[in-house]
């Protein structure tokens, strides 16, 4: 079944829409017929734009600037009369985040507290992507929409700080919100350093993707599609249901030691190499599992990719695509 959503909008910022996820959500907007305006920090970056690999980069229009700037963001929304925000813009690794957090907190935060000033004072409806990660870790899982966030690491804590922000500004000032707290997100087009893209890339150059010992982080994963129709469905009934939270995930989880040997099938002849893992590689959370009873219930949404199936998916796509490995 297809999902298609009607927004009567004039125009919808997107923010991030250079990344991975964003350049998927803005390709569902556009096809759908609507006008996608993108915040670009870097202009001339080629390397990690999503966007221009998609080849829809000219198909939106273009403000340069940064998030961290509440006079660019305000005139932003207010120049091209935007009515709805999906917020998806954030400096993501935690490896990252721990070594040097000043720009975490300032592109997490402050671009966070100025896209919710630019909604109060445009009336502009706001969806933000959070994350997994602003859970922290809990004696139990799966993790449900009304456990307290005790994301700890930089990155972790800049979201759940995040979060905080967009929900305290629809308690105080009314602005129409959603959040989606997503698992780890996977798919064809992620130019990041993540584990699945990462082995795919050693794979296709004939290396060994490199398992680390004793790493045994459980994670679940969400095929991009996926996370897009949740995305759509949830801004769909935020006019109805603003302010409200929602998980979203596939209930498959899986470690390194997991993921990495299903990635080998399609590669006959590479193996993996044990490596000790890195002294960052000691402090992530241990599991991350959601529970997403809530946006079944009343939403009726489900995922529909089995993890296979879409890791064949991406497998196909980087194939497709190694000249830009």
């Amino acid at each position: 079944m297809i999902l298609i959503f009607n927004f009567e909008l004039t125009r919808i910022l997107v923010t991030g829409a250079t990344g991975f996820v964003g350049a998927h959500l803005t390709n569902k907007l556009l096809n759908e017929g609507n006008e996608v305006v993108t915040i670009v920090h870097d202009l001339h970056k080629v390397n990690g734009n999503t966007l221009k690999l998609f080849n829809i980069y000219d198909k939106t229009d273009k403000a340069i600037g940064s998030l961290t700037d509440e006079t660019f963001v305000k005139r932003v929304v207010s120049d091209y009369e935007v009515s709805i925000i999906y917020h998806l813009a954030a400096l993501p690794i935690v490896r990252v985040g721990n070594i040097s957090p000043v720009p975490i907190w300032a592109t997490n935060l402050q671009g966070t507290w100025n896209i919710m000033e630019a909604a109060k004072e445009s009336g502009a409806s706001v969806f933000y992507l959070s994350t997994d990660k602003v859970y922290g870790h809990h004696g139990s899982i799966p993790y449900e929409e009304h456990f307290a966030l005790n994301g700890l690491n930089i990155y972790d804590c800049s979201k759940a700080c995040a979060d905080n922000i967009v929900r305290s500004y629809t308690k105080v000032y009314g602005i129409k919100t959603a959040i989606v707290r997503s698992c780890n997100i996977y798919g064809p087009g992620d130019l990041n350093s993540r584990l699945i893209p990462n082995t795919i890339r050693r794979c296709l150059k004939n290396k060994s993707p490199i398992i680390y010992e004793g790493i045994k982080y459980v994670r679940e994963w969400i095929y991009v599609d996926d996370a897009i129709n949740a995305f759509l469905l949830v801004a769909k009934n935020l006019e109805k249901e603003s302010g409200d939270v929602y998980n979203i995930g596939t209930g498959f989880s899986a470690d390194q030691t997991e993921v990495i040997p299903r990635i080998l099938s399609y590669f006959p002849g590479i193996t993996s190499e044990i490596r000790k893992p890195l002294p960052y590689m000691k402090e992530e959370i241990p599991y991350q599992v959601l529970s997403t009873k809530k946006i079944r219930k009343k939403l009726g949404w489900e995922s529909k990719v089995s993890f296979d199936d879409g890791l064949a998916k991406v497998i196909n796509w980087w194939r497709k695509h190694n000249h830009i490995i």
